[in-house]
């Protein structure tokens, strides 16, 4: 072999190493991100359940603002208080499967409901400030 071509295949083969080197450094560094992916999002896709049989939040000034939780005759609840601890709104599913949004006026009394009935049914009604009904449908 020529000491002309000898050379010319030593350079290729020192850029051959040159390039494998790179590529090896890059498959690691790739290997290292995805790990470091793969571990970020099984950290953003796992939560921790609370279980509770429910749960008060408060104001810094120590008012009830919103509770969640269950009545003693089994319904969900969701109620939310105004800055004096007066219900406001209050959502719900019963044991029977009927839901309902309620809101109440300033003194706690029911102004308007909206809620649907086990079978389904529409209901709404409203009511002035003694608590008369004012409209009902159906």
């Amino acid at each position: 072999m020529e000491p002309a071509m000898l050379d010319a295949l030593q350079v290729r083969i020192g850029k051959l190493e040159r390039l494998m080197k790179l590529m090896t450094i890059a498959l690691v560094f790739a290997t290292i991100l995805l790990t470091v992916l793969t571990l970020t999002l099984r950290q953003v896709t796992s939560y921790r359940v609370l279980r509770s049989r429910g749960i008060d939040i408060v104001d810094s000034a120590g008012h009830h603002r919103l509770r969640m939780g269950m009545t003693r005759d089994g319904a969900s609840v969701l109620r939310i208080y105004d800055g004096t601890e007066k219900e406001r709104l209050g959502l719900f599913v019963a044991r029977s499967g009927a839901t309902g949004i309620v809101l109440f006026g300033a003194q706690e009394q029911q102004r308007a409901a909206l809620s649907v009935l086990p079978a389904g049914m529409p209901e709404f009604r409203l009511h002035d400030n003694h608590g008369q009904e004012l409209f009902a449908a159906p």
